[in-house]
């Protein structure tokens, strides 16, 4: 194939200007704004802040540490969850108590806008000190507010933090006292599903499936 030689046509005096082509955009922009307005409940969008979407119970937000009953932090310091952290967005200082000997996090602090909220960091602890709450709204003005440390994130004892969000799954373990110290937790259901049946009850009976001819004529 030989060489296309494109040649670039030349504006006229009016497309030179810009004017007849601004005015025709902004009848577009205008035509838009009256059909959004006439056919404003057909929209799909939601009346934020006044209406939140639902998100899924697992859904990884703000970090939370966890309470003692008697309003001590449970993170030990153990640097598990900054060692698990892809992102190394958390930075921890260890101290100690005198009296009991136990390691305590003098500084814990958290990049927000460095972490990837994998929750590698509540699956990594080994005191169940860290959560991950469904909590999304995380708007802040300069960087430095994006570094949150202990005065943000810890939270007293029984603090209603329901539902939690990421945290360690306990499977059908029935908790009627306080989860992590924050609460009851999440509702356990009783089933699966939501009208209390599989999708398919056929495959989960748990019975020999019947043989076909093939298997049949094998077995013979």
């Amino acid at each position: 194939m030989g060489v296309i030689k494109i040649e670039r046509r030349k504006q006229s005096f009016m497309e030179r200007l810009y004017i007849p082509e601004t005015v025709k955009g902004m009848f577009v922009t205008l035509r838009h704004l009256i059909h959004n307005l006439l056919n404003y409940k057909d929209l799909p969008i939601i009346n934020y802040p006044e209406v939140k979407r639902v998100y899924s119970e697992r859904f990884r937000g703000r970090h939370i540490l966890t309470s003692r009953e008697d309003g001590t932090t449970r993170c030990v310091a153990c640097y598990m969850c900054s060692t698990a952290c892809p992102a190394e967005c958390i930075t921890i200082e260890a101290g100690e108590d005198d009296r009991t000997r136990e390691k305590f996090p003098t500084r814990y602090e958290i990049d927000l806008l460095r972490c990837v909220y994998c929750g590698y960091c509540v699956d990594a602890c080994p005191e169940d000190a860290i959560y991950m709450t469904r909590d999304y709204e995380l708007a802040i003005d300069t960087r430095a507010r994006s570094v949150v440390g202990l005065r943000d994130l810890v939270v007293p004892p029984n603090m209603p933090t329901e539902p939690m969000g990421w945290r360690p799954y306990y499977g059908e373990i029935r908790k009627e006292g306080t989860a992590g110290g924050t609460g009851r937790g999440q509702e356990i259901r009783a089933a699966a599903f939501g009208d209390e049946a599989a999708p398919n009850p056929e495959l989960y009976k748990g019975e020999a499936r019947p043989k076909s001819e093939a298997d049949s004529r094998q077995g013979a």
